[in-house]
């Protein structure tokens, strides 16, 4: 399918979108909901289109293809790349045990793409965690897949992260208070 191919097709769709504004037939003899003729064919056709779109952008249509100003990895807020921390992976494979890791900093973990009003392309790194590296596991963790904190004096080295720890964050406490409130409200004991 060429480029006016698609964009006929996809007219011909947008036109006839009310055809699904309408309920699904009953079949009385298989007993099931069915699609009416026309709806099958526009189903049909976008199957079609998203083949022939194979799901890419046709990069070639747009004029220039732009990279905002942005890192992969940059600093995150509070704590510098190379800080030493304590981090219990959130993965069962883990056990649950405390490891000693070493900050690699806030590092994008996708691309973001735009195409602004003449048709330009931008690309910009989006979506920032903290990277975590376990010597011992040779190993990165993202923040977002464990638990984890900065180790600010030599006491903390052999504190673990225990099911304790993890309670008496402030948002973990205040989210069980919230399923309290909602089992409360639930039994009939109290509205939230």
């Amino acid at each position: 399918m060429n480029e006016n191919e698609i964009k006929e097709g996809l007219e011909e769709i947008r036109k006839n979108t009310r055809a699904f504004d309408t309920m699904l037939g009953y079949n009385f003899k298989t007993g099931k909901l069915e699609l009416s003729e026309k709806q099958a064919s526009l189903v049909e056709k976008l199957l079609d289109l998203f083949k022939a779109l194979n799901w890419q952008l046709a990069f070639n249509s747009y004029k220039e293809l732009k990279y905002k100003d942005g890192k992969t990895i940059r600093y995150g807020k509070g704590n510098l790349p190379g800080t030493p921390v304590k981090v219990c992976p959130c993965a069962e494979r883990f056990g649950g045990k405390t490891y000693f890791g070493i900050l690699v900093g806030d590092v994008a973990t996708s691309i973001s793409h735009s195409v602004d009003k003449d048709e330009n392309l931008t690309a910009s790194f989006s979506f920032y965690n903290p990277a975590i590296i376990i010597p011992e596991l040779g190993e990165i963790v993202f923040g977002y897949e464990s638990w984890w904190g900065a180790i600010k004096s030599k006491e903390e080295l052999d504190k673990a992260i225990t099911d304790e720890t993890i309670r008496n964050v402030w948002y973990v406490k205040m989210l069980n208070a919230m399923g309290d409130k909602v089992e409360e409200a639930e039994a009939g004991n109290d509205e939230l």
